[in-house]
Parts: C-alpha cells; sequence; structure tokens
C-alpha cells in the first residue's frame, strides 16, 4: 500500500475546512476578541471533528467487509 492510497479526499476536505475555522478563531482568541461567532465556530469545529472519526469508522468496517 502507497501513501496515496491512504489520502481520503473526504477526510482531506473536511479537515481543510476545520482547519479555516481553527485559524480564523485562534486568531481572534489571540487578539482578545473572542465573541459569538468564535463560539459558533468552535461547535463547528467539533462537528467536523465528529464527522471525521464516522468518516474514518465507516471506512473502516466497510473495509473489513471486503
Amino acid at each position: 500500500m502507497t501513501e496515496d492510497d491512504d489520502f481520503d479526499i473526504v477526510v482531506h476536505v473536511l479537515q481543510t475546512h476545520r482547519d479555516i475555522l481553527w485559524k480564523m478563531t485562534q486568531s481572534n482568541m489571540n487578539n482578545d476578541m473572542f465573541n459569538v461567532m468564535d463560539q459558533i465556530r468552535l461547535e463547528q469545529i467539533d462537528q467536523l471533528d465528529n464527522a471525521i472519526k464516522c468518516h474514518k469508522v465507516q471506512k473502516s468496517v466497510v473495509t473489513e467487509l471486503l
């Protein structure tokens, strides 16, 4: 199995969006400007983390069945 075989576009896209949200939130936190939108972003980051975990579990189950 090569490194390309391990690449998962779904995880990549979810992680990219998560990283963008985290960068915005972290910037505000570093500038003492944390606000309601940052709280919403943190909730969305949690949802993206859960989606990544679910996808990885689902993919491993499917792989085991094959």
